[in-house]
């Protein structure tokens, strides 16, 4: 087996956004490396501007390092101020949605992230009224999803 091994330098990041104020930068370094359920993004995020919409994932569990910069948590209805070496984990269906915001002047917020990647992950996006469904390649409005009967717990009978 060869060594999955590289340079995070070597690694092109990308430009990402929902529209401003949600405007970043990621290097995908777990695909990069070749990592199959690992996932570690790289997000730039430049002062005034957000990771990402405001979310929760219903399966991934996430590790937020942040390595650089000063900014705001928006956990919930909290805001917390985050600097280099505050670390953040949300777990499975925990319920406050969340992003950064870089709140700083001049420097770059920089996070490392990392959480599970599955196929089957559900990322809910409060704000827009919408849920993403990994499996579907596609935006669900809430507004529209309807209660069903083939749930696990109703099939064990």
């Amino acid at each position: 087996m060869p060594l999955r091994k590289l340079n995070m330098r070597d690694v092109k990041p990308f430009d990402y956004g929902f529209g401003a104020p949600i405007i970043a930068q990621m290097a995908d370094i777990g695909r990069a490396l070749g990592s199959a359920s690992i996932g570690l993004a790289v997000q730039t995020v430049r002062p005034g501007c957000y990771s990402s919409r405001r979310h929760r994932h219903l399966f991934q569990e996430e590790i937020l390092i942040v390595i650089a910069g000063a900014g705001t948590l928006h956990h919930g209805d909290d805001r917390v101020p985050v600097g280099p070496g505050d670390c953040i984990c949300y777990l499975p269906g925990d319920p406050e949605a969340h992003t950064f915001e870089n709140t700083g002047l001049e420097d770059d917020l920089v996070i490392w992230a990392f959480g599970n990647r599955f196929r089957h992950e559900v990322c809910v996006y409060p704000d827009q009224g919408v849920a993403f469904v990994e499996g579907l390649g596609a935006d669900v409005p809430l507004d529209r999803i309807a209660p069903s009967e083939w749930m696990e717990e109703l099939r064990k009978r």
